[in-house]
C-alpha cells in the first residue's frame, strides 16, 4: 500500500546484521507478535517500519532523499490524522536520531513515539542544537551486540576485581564534544591525554601503565582485552551521546563509568541504573576521578557488579528465526550471560514501557468527532468537517 516503504525498509538480510540491526529485528518483532492486529480499530499503535539508519550508512539513498521519501509517506498514512501521529511508531538507531533520515520531522510527526539510541546531538550536525529525543513520549533503545559479543566476553570476564591488572581503561578515539556544548575539552580527550600529550589528536596513543589501559588507533580486539582486565570501564561521550561500548562493557565484569552528562540509559523506567553505574561530570575528568575509583573499597564494586548482571540483559536484543545466530542461542550460548533472556531482554523492555502509552481515545488537538448513524460511533473530522481517516 505504501509505495515508500519499498525503499525505506529494502535489505532487511544485510541491515540486521550490525550494530543498528534492531530496526530489521523491531520490524520482525511486531510482525511475529501476539501483540499484533490486523484490525486498525483494536490497535493501539502503529508501527511504520524502516532500516534509515543502515541505508545512510552504507550510501542507498542521501538524507534529501530519505526525507522526501518520509514526507510523501506521512501524508498518505491512513489513520495518522485521527491521533495526530500520536500513536505511530518510528524506530531511529543511530547518532542522528531523526534529524539526519528526517530532517523536517517536527512538522510532520513531532507527536510520534520514537524509539530510538539517541538522547542529545549527533557533532556532525552543528546547526542543530535541540535534540530529536523527548523524553516524555519517546523510548530509548540499547544498540545491537551479536551474540559472540555477548558470550565472548562473559567467558573472559572471569577474574574477579580485586585481582584486575588496571584500575580503568579506555580503547577509542579522540572526539570534540558538540560545538553547542562550548570549547571545554571533551572526556575523550582528556582521558587520551593520560596517554601522552605528544603527536596530534587523531595520531595512536597507548598507554599500559600500573594503574590504565589507555589506547587510541589499536585494533579492536584490544577494547576487550582491556575492559576484562580492569575494574572500571570509562564511557565517555563520543561523535554523539550514545555508544555501544556502554553496553558492550555491561558483560566485561567491570563497572561502567558514564562520562556523558546528556545520555540516558535505556529502560529507566524500571531499572534502577545507579545501583550499578557511575556518573562522573564529563568536564571534570581528571586526577580527581581517578582519585574517586581508588578510593572504592572492593566489595562496593562487587555489590554493584551483582546488580548489574541482575539488569544488563534488558538490554540484549535475541535474534530472531530468521538470524544466523538463532543456531548459538538454540545451542544455549547465551544462557550463562542471560539466564532468563526468554522475557529479559530488550524487545519485553520496549514492550513494557509501550503499554504505559496506550491510549484508549483517538484524538489530537486537531481531531474532532461527532456521532455518525444509529449505532452512535464516532466519525472522525478536521476543523472543515472532512473525514481525517484516508
Amino acid at each position: 500500500d505504501y509505495p515508500e516503504l519499498q525503499v525505506l525498509a529494502s535489505g532487511a538480510s544485510f541491515c540486521r546484521d550490525n550494530q543498528w540491526g534492531f530496526e530489521v529485528m523491531l520490524h520482525d518483532w511486531f510482525l511475529a507478535c501476539p501483540c499484533r492486529t490486523d484490525d486498525p480499530e483494536e490497535a493501539d499503535f502503529f508501527f511504520v517500519p524502516h532500516y534509515t539508519t543502515c541505508h545512510l550508512n552504507v550510501g542507498t539513498f542521501s538524507e534529501l532523499e530519505s526525507q522526501a521519501l518520509f514526507e510523501s509517506l506521512v501524508h498518505s498514512l491512513r489513520f495518522f490524522n485521527r491521533t495526530g501521529g500520536h500513536d505511530h511508531i518510528f524506530v531511529w538507531g543511530s547518532g542522528m536520531g531523526a534529524d539526519g533520515p528526517f530532517r523536517s520531522w517536527r512538522r510532520f510527526i513531532e507527536h510520534s513515539v520514537f524509539l530510538m539510541t539517541e538522547t542529545e546531538l549527533w557533532n556532525p550536525y552543528a546547526d542543530i542544537n535541540v535534540s530529536s529525543y523527548t523524553p516524555w513520549k519517546d523510548i530509548v533503545l540499547p544498540g545491537r551486540l551479536g551474540l559472540k559479543e555477548v558470550y565472548g566476553s562473559e567467558q573472559m570476564s572471569v577474574t574477579p576485581p580485586d585481582q584486575r591488572r588496571f584500575l580503568a581503561e579506555f580503547v577509542g578515539w579522540w572526539r570534540p564534544v558538540h560545538v553547542s556544548q562550548g570549547t571545554a575539552d571533551s572526556p575523550r580527550k582528556a582521558i587520551l591525554r593520560w596517554a601522552g600529550d605528544a603527536g596530534g589528536e587523531k595520531d595512536r596513543r597507548e598507554l599500559e601503565s600500573d594503574e590504565l589501559l589507555i589506547k587510541q588507533d589499536v585494533p579492536y580486539s584490544e577494547a576487550y582485552q582491556g575492559s576484562v582486565s580492569s575494574r572500571f570501564c570509562l564511557v565517555p561521550r563520543g561523535k554523539s551521546a550514545w555508544s555501544s561500548r556502554f553496553f558492550r562493557v555491561l558483560f566485561a565484569g567491570c563497572v561502567p563509568v558514564l562520562l556523558n552528562d546528556y545520555y540516558e540509559p535505556p529502560f529507566e523506567a524500571f531499572l534502577n541504573v545507579p545501583e550499578w553505574l557511575i556518573k562522573w561530570p564529563m568536564r571534570r575528568v581528571d586526577d580527581g576521578l581517578l582519585n574517586f575509583l581508588r578510593s572504592l573499597f572492593v566489595r562496593t564494586l562487587q555489590s554493584m557488579l551483582e546488580r548489574l548482571k541482575r539488569d544488563r540483559c534488558w538490554y540484549v536484543w535475541p535474534p530472531s528465526a530468521l538470524d544466523y545466530e538463532q543456531i548459538d542461542l538454540q545451542k544455549g550460548k547465551l544462557d550463562a550471560a542471560c539466564p532468563e533472556w526468554r522475557t529479559q531482554n530488550a524487545f519485553f523492555g520496549v514492550m513494557r514501557l509501550l503499554n504505559r502509552k496506550r491510549r484508549r481515545s483517538k484524538t489530537s488537538f486537531g481531531t474532532f468527532y461527532v456521532p455518525a448513524g444509529s449505532s452512535g460511533r464516532a466519525h472522525y473530522v478536521d476543523e472543515n468537517f472532512e473525514p481525517v481517516l484516508k
